[in-house]
């Protein structure tokens, strides 16, 4: 019996205990969401890992395009996120650009011959960032046709169907024949090209200074010989203009071996002896050596035919 004292009186109370009994509908509410706990669990561990995957899993867009022999297809993006690249289809008449590594933020294509590829192209950024998909073409007169994609994120998967159709004919106007002086003034303008700008100089500079010599050596000659039996005809002159430009053709390709060879010896002496490492401009260049050296073999042999043929002699053999 317990009891409170209150003003010296004692007030007795009755027994409670400390925790009651549970009833048996608590009991079963308890064991009910228990039970429930233990089912949802798995269903929602389910749907995050179905989430994280829906995440990873790229978006998928597909584009077709026409382009004729000679257009380039062209992707480009902001950010150096395109993945990998795999291309199906001929490849034997297919150019590519080669990337050394990836990623990278552009890639083109073109045929030289109709063909038909498929192209799917990865791309990933943690960040937003654009991609552009267009065919630029080589004819004037044309416009590029161009499709962006936006993404805020994550992979994109692009799906690219290239179709090179043969280069359609073009109904030009007629245009007025071209001369034999225009087509020769073009052929040469365009052979020049394939010559450095310092072989072009060295022709010049040494044809200026042999055929000026020459010249006014020949004329001097012909002079001299006009009062005497051994005057100097049409023959005898076009032989020693031979002469004269293949002892200019011999020295300029002496002089370019020798420049090419100069580099070479430079260079290695440079980096095996003096451990010094320097970037130059190549100067060695196989098609310029093989032209100077078949420009000096024809001259010889037209000097060595009007020689032989029409017993001509230079001035000084005579």
């Amino acid at each position: 019996m317990l009891g409170t004292l209150i003003y010296g009186k004692t007030v007795q109370q009755p027994y409670l205990p400390e925790h009651p009994p549970l009833s048996p509908n608590s009991r079963h509410s308890k064991h009910t969401l228990i039970v429930m706990l233990i089912l949802i669990l798995p269903i929602l561990i389910a749907g995050a890992h179905l989430a994280h995957a829906d995440q990873n899993q790229p978006i998928i867009r597909s584009q077709a395009a026409q382009l004729d022999v000679g257009d380039y297809l062209v992707v480009q993006s902001d950010h150096f996120s395109i993945q990998q690249v795999v291309v199906q289809g001929n490849l034997s008449v297919a150019n590519m650009t080669q990337h050394t590594q990836y990623p990278t933020n552009n890639f083109q294509i073109t045929a030289g011959a109709p063909g038909y590829y498929q192209i799917t192209i990865l791309l990933n950024q943690a960040t937003s960032y654009n991609v552009n998909v267009f065919v630029k073409t080589s004819l004037p007169g044309t416009t590029d046709n161009s499709t962006t994609y936006y993404m805020s994120g994550g992979q994109l998967e692009l799906d690219l169907v290239a179709n090179f159709n043969p280069r359609p004919s073009l109904q030009a106007a007629p245009i007025s024949p071209i001369s034999p002086f225009d087509s020769f003034t073009g052929w040469v303008g365009s052979f020049s090209q394939a010559f450095p700008g310092w072989v072009k100089l060295l022709y010049l500079i040494l044809g200026i200074q042999f055929f000026t010599v020459g010249g006014l050596w020949i004329r001097r000659e012909t002079k001299r010989k006009e009062s005497t039996a051994q005057r100097l005809d049409r023959g005898d002159r076009a032989y020693l203009w031979f002469d004269v430009a293949y002892k200019f053709l011999l020295t300029s390709f002496i002089a370019i071996v020798a420049i090419m060879g100069g580099e070479l010896v430079l260079l290695f002496v440079l980096r095996f002896m003096f451990l010094v490492s320097i970037d130059l401009l190549s100067l060695w260049d196989l098609f310029v050596v093989g032209f100077a050296a078949g420009a000096v073999i024809i001259t010889y042999m037209i000097r060595f035919a009007l020689e032989r043929g029409f017993d001509l002699k230079p001035v000084g053999d005579e």
